[in-house]
């Protein structure tokens, strides 16, 4: 039952407002007045009883005031010398004047469609306006000559006890404005889309329309309207623009798909995510097609290739105070064993966290020489967290497209040095209770005076807010429970050599995950030990290299054909393909496949170069298929 209030002082009537979706435009033009005694208007599932008539005008309901705002338990003060209405509801003020198209909302203007007036007598005003300036939703059934009206007791516009975030690419935003679902969409102002978007703006027109600018694309919308401008073409949406609180909320789903990307929206976090792929990632999206796969043979010959080694920090995954029962840990470390006085180094981790508060998770460097000190010659990395359960596509895909790509960002600890016994950080990370992160880091590292260095890198949490670099113990055991990789490992590059393939020949196609002849990270080569190892058989944090030879004898032309599809579950993951990257989209095992762009070969002899990196999240293994057109 709603609560009721005494008005502050007597007033002859007030009313609310909504336009009838579904009505002819030509008819909004009509100032007529129409009874519309046959309107049922409910308020949190009960009918409001009107003693006075309900009207309409301009395609827009108009009810009377005292019986309203007392229903939804809001206080009027009426002054008749400016002919104002000022209601008050949970701290929220809408002041409405009549005749006027302007209304005072919490003391900023705020446009109005249509104007209160005067009717025998009674002040008559629009009710979606209010009602929605005052956090409600209104909902019109044509069928039914239904108004629902949904009233919640929080402040209208200031979010009650969680607040709402936003993510967009990966970025998190604390809202202070509400996340509104109606007809099972998603609503946000569309001020938060510009501002956190580069090449971005947006624009309140003076006929009330709002136009949004996006890397180059336009979008006019007016409230209440499913028609759109989308780069001065008209397109029609399923949602319908509206103004609350002074700010354009529009269908972000509508969007979002009009730019690439894709949306999802947690009810029960007052999480919404929001990827813009041109913003999120280098590299495009393949199409994904449809269609079984034959069984790929396995990779015949693999070797492990270059100098930079891999520390992988996956295990504890799941972050608890069972597996972590201090405020310090150690989650995993490897003492480095040099035999030149220049080391490459690669740290890949992996932790969601359910220890029921933020920590701060650290890549350290502890010089373990007395008399040797170190420099960081080169450091940078990339990483990425999330409270979604899209982990692949949150973390793994951004991490994959950013290491083929070259686009590491450089850190702040290139050029340090850390004399002997001293430990520094090489990066830090915040993250947040029930967000899960990745990242991975190239670490480059010299002896200063021409030595030989000895270090330990580690990976360290800290749910205190103590100094990474006091934290010097072994790592944690391992959680047998779940075996996620933990480990070091000589190299974090597999080059595979496919047998030459002649063209016109039948389709062939090869496992690069096989486990038995390209598996080289397993727990009983991995270079640190201390409280249990786990191998790597998904080759996360690895740069997986394919040269397969082409063979062209007819003297024509020929066009290849590359396909690529998962082989032990979902997959998802970036391939470059003779230097140029794409990323392949969550394909399922056997119904699902990607094909690579079509190579012309023109020779005799050539040959493709391909480069894979898994998505952390995903299970494994990809195959390859090649075959000429």
């Amino acid at each position: 039952m709603f609560s009721k209030f005494k008005t502050s002082c007597m007033i002859t009537a007030v009313a609310l407002a909504t336009i009838l979706p579904g009505q002819a435009s030509a008819s909004a033009a009509s100032d007529k007045i129409h009874v519309k005694n046959n309107v049922s208007i409910n308020i949190n599932g009960e009918t409001l009883k009107v003693n006075d008539p309900v009207l309409n005008k301009s395609d827009y309901l108009f009810l009377p005031m005292r019986a309203l705002y007392e229903a939804v338990g809001a206080s009027v003060d009426w002054k008749k010398e400016t002919l104002t209405a000022s209601a008050i509801r949970n701290d929220k003020s809408v002041n409405l004047t009549i005749n006027s198209k302007t209304a005072l909302v919490d003391g900023q203007k705020v446009p109005m469609v249509v104007a209160p007036f005067m009717y025998k007598d009674r002040t008559y005003m629009p009710l979606r306006f209010v009602s929605e300036n005052f956090g409600g939703n209104v909902n019109w059934n044509p069928t039914t000559q239904t108004v629902d009206i949904s009233l919640t007791d929080e402040t209208p516009g200031k979010p009650q006890g969680d607040p709402y975030i936003l993510h967009i690419n990966n970025q998190r935003i604390v809202m202070e404005d509400p996340i509104i679902i109606k007809q099972s969409r998603s609503y946000i102002p569309a001020n938060y889309i510009y501002e956190n978007l580069e090449d971005s703006s947006g624009t309140l027109l003076p006929d009330q329309s709002f136009e949004l600018q996006i890397a180059g694309m336009s979008f006019l919308f007016k409230e209440n309207s499913n028609q759109v401008l989308v780069n001065d073409e008209v397109v029609t949406m399923e949602g319908k623009p509206f103004m609350q609180n002074g700010k354009m909320y529009v269908p972000i789903s509508f969007v979002v798909n009009a730019l690439g990307g894709n949306l999802r929206y947690i009810e029960d976090k007052r999480e919404l995510y929001l990827y813009v792929y041109q913003y999120m990632y280098t590299s495009s999206f393949l199409e994904k097609s449809y269609g079984a796969t034959s069984k790929p043979g396995i990779v015949p010959s693999a070797r492990l290739e270059g100098d930079r080694d891999l520390l992988i920090s996956d295990n504890p995954e799941t972050l608890t105070n069972k597996l972590i029962p201090k405020s310090n840990a150690t989650l995993a470390q490897y003492q480095v064993k040099a035999t030149s006085a220049a080391n490459k180094h690669r740290v890949f981790g992996w932790h969601y966290n359910t220890l029921g508060t933020d920590v701060q998770i650290g890549i350290t460097v502890q010089n373990t020489s007395s008399t040797e000190s170190i420099e960081v010659i080169d450091s940078k990395g990339t990483s990425q967290q999330t409270g979604n359960s899209w982990v692949g596509h949150d973390i793994g895909l951004t991490i994959a497209d950013a290491t083929l790509n070259d686009k590491l960002k450089k850190s702040s600890s290139k050029g340090i040095v850390i004399a002997p016994g001293e430990t520094k950080v090489i990066e830090s990370y915040d993250l947040l209770n029930d967000y899960i992160i990745g990242f991975l880091h190239d670490l480059d590292i010299q002896v200063v005076n021409g030595g030989t260095p000895a270090y330990t890198i580690r990976t360290v949490l800290t749910k205190s807010n103590s100094n990474l670099t006091s934290i010097l113990s072994d790592p944690v055991p391992i959680d047998v429970s779940a075996k996620h990789p933990r480990g070091a490992w000589t190299s974090s590059t597999i080059l595979a050599d496919l047998p030459a393939y002649s063209v016109d020949s039948p389709e062939v196609g090869y496992n690069i995950s096989n486990g038995s002849t390209d598996h080289f990270l397993t727990t009983e080569n991995s270079l640190s030990q201390i409280n249990g190892a786990i191998g790597n058989p998904g080759h996360f944090g690895m740069n997986y290299k394919v040269t397969l030879p082409l063979v062209n004898q007819t003297g024509k032309a020929k066009t290849i054909k590359l396909k690529l599809a998962g082989r032990g579950g979902i997959y998802s993951g970036a391939v470059k393909v003779n230097g140029k990257v794409y990323l392949v989209p969550t394909l399922r095992v056997g119904t699902e496949y990607v094909e690579l762009p079509d190579y012309k070969m023109k020779g005799s002899s050539e040959t493709l170069e391909l480069e894979f990196m898994h998505a952390g999240g995903v299970n494994l293994p990809v195959a390859i298929y090649v075959e000429t057109k």
